[in-house]
């Protein structure tokens, strides 16, 4: 208990300085650490061969070389062909003095990384053990070293992430003794940002669970914006800033970006980049050169994911094109390729599934409608809108109609016609398991709570979680939870 106590005051007194010569963090393996975090990889391998091998610091930036190369690549030989070096990482750093802070967040830093690598590769149930063991290292060095900024990046990240888990997960998580809060989790990973040598990182992992769970704002874009320019030689920064562009329905801000992104070779190839410039030129209407960006991440890219996904989208920019016969020859490949391990995968599959049963196709101008949407470009999505004959569509038809014709309304500044469009989404998607319902009653919540009505926003939250089997339903349970605890309403 002594022992604990004069760390902890050490710790204030200077929080700063790594406790123990064992965790030396020397300025040639931060320069390292700077070079995996721009996914330099060539560069920072060459930064590590100058450190001892033993050294904590470079037994972790290695174990976050492998981490990108696999995640980028989606190389499942590669997993399988060092998968033991997560143990033998962990032991040895864990052999070493304890009483430095970096000695378990090294360690939960690591738990982490393999955690995303085995949830990459269907292995759910092993990476939830190492997400346990993660926050149990880190809440402990925050009781042991409060003072310790670094420790908030990862612990800030689950907290959020754990807090806004979806409904059908959370009895796992009272198994497991995992415990989250939204508002804690920001508050954490904002003390982490003020980090000299970790503070990037933590903005990086603020910004893009923002995107994920929170309502993603002008704010909240004006700070993503500020990250990317004084981050010019960073990969990593101009690659979250085309995602989360895109993902908050800003492709011209993406397309920007885009073409500043870096191609020199001294950084790792992302093959998911081409499915981004597929899907900003599929969101303008540029069918052909959509296809290309999507052609081109099916032939770069040798693992799995995405792939459904990618054969999706080729038929949709196919079929805009006017090009039926290549465009179900697409749609088709849908069956026999990938996995459906990723929520956009299983919508993928769900939307083949639909079609081979049926052999229905989507109606044009409504898909025309959602992809302007997606990239927010309304005006061209009320345009495609407007063309549409309501009294030919079927309920399913009508329902995303009526959802799509609310978010134009919504993103127009019509908030009250809005929700009467939204309102009849929910009607006609009643007993139905198509995400327009919970889309809608979450969009209803955002506008409620937009006005202070905050009783009324929840009520609309918890619609939006009540909605079972769409394809959503992680996404939109995660976005409709984060905003009731936000808000400051317990589950």
């Amino acid at each position: 208990m002594k022992v604990q106590l004069k760390i902890a005051f050490f710790s204030i007194l200077f929080p700063f300085v790594v406790l123990a010569n064992d965790f030396e963090f020397t300025p040639n393996l931060q320069k390292a650490y700077s070079e995996v975090f721009r996914l330099e990889i060539n560069a920072c391998k060459a930064t590590l061969a100058k450190e001892k091998k033993d050294n904590p610091f470079r037994v972790y930036i290695e174990d976050y070389i492998e981490f990108a190369e696999i995640f980028n690549s989606d190389d499942e030989a590669y997993f399988r062909r060092i998968v033991d070096n997560e143990d033998k990482r962990l032991e040895l750093i864990e052999d070493l003095d304890e009483n430095s802070p970096y000695n378990r967040f090294l360690r939960a830093e690591i738990k982490l990384h393999w955690a995303l690598l085995k949830i990459r590769f269907g292995h759910e149930v092993k990476a939830a053990y190492n997400v346990v063991q993660a926050a149990k290292l880190l809440e402990e060095n925050q009781k042991l070293f409060p003072n310790f900024l670094p420790n908030n990046k990862p612990l800030g990240a689950l907290h959020i992430i754990i807090g806004s888990v979806p409904d059908n997960f959370r009895w796992v998580l009272k198994i497991l003794g995992l415990k989250g809060n939204i508002n804690e989790g920001i508050a954490e990973l904002e003390k982490a940002t003020k980090d000299k040598i970790w503070g990037p990182e933590a903005i990086y992992s603020s910004l893009y669970i923002q995107s994920f769970v929170l309502k993603f704002d002008d704010k909240a874009n004006a700070i993503l914006l500020k990250f990317v320019e004084n981050q010019a030689d960073n990969l990593n920064a101009y690659f979250i800033g085309v995602a989360i562009s895109l993902r908050s329905n800003r492709a011209e801000q993406a397309s920007k970006i885009l073409k500043k992104y870096p191609t020199s070779p001294e950084y790792l190839y992302c093959p998911i980049i081409e499915i981004y410039r597929g899907d900003i030129a599929l969101m303008k209407g540029q069918y052909q050169q959509a296809s290309i960006g999507y052609l081109n991440y099916i032939k770069n890219f040798k693992g799995k994911t995405f792939l459904k996904d990618a054969y999706l989208r080729l038929f949709f920019s196919n079929y805009l094109a006017g090009n039926d016969k290549q465009a179900i020859a697409y749609l088709n490949k849908i069956g026999v390729v990938g996995n459906a391990i990723s929520e956009t995968d299983k919508s993928a599959e769900k939307y083949y599934e639909t079609y081979a049963k049926t052999h229905i196709l989507p109606n044009k101008g409504l898909l025309q409608a959602r992809l302007a949407l997606d990239g927010g470009y309304n005006s061209q999505a009320l345009e495609a809108i407007e063309k549409i004959d309501l009294k030919q569509l079927n309920q399913k038809e009508q329902a995303e109609y009526y959802f799509l014709g609310g978010k134009v309304l919504h993103r127009t500044g019509q908030p009250d016609k809005a929700i009467s469009f939204y309102e009849k989404s929910i009607v006609l998607t009643d007993k139905q398991n198509w995400h327009f319902g919970a889309s809608s009653a979450l969009q209803i919540g955002y506008i409620f709570q937009d006005k202070g009505q905050k009783q009324q926003a929840k009520k609309y939250f918890e619609k939006a979680i009540s909605y079972k089997n769409h394809e959503f339903k992680n996404t939109i349970d995660s976005k409709a939870r984060a905003a009731i605890t936000e808000m400051g309403f317990y589950l």
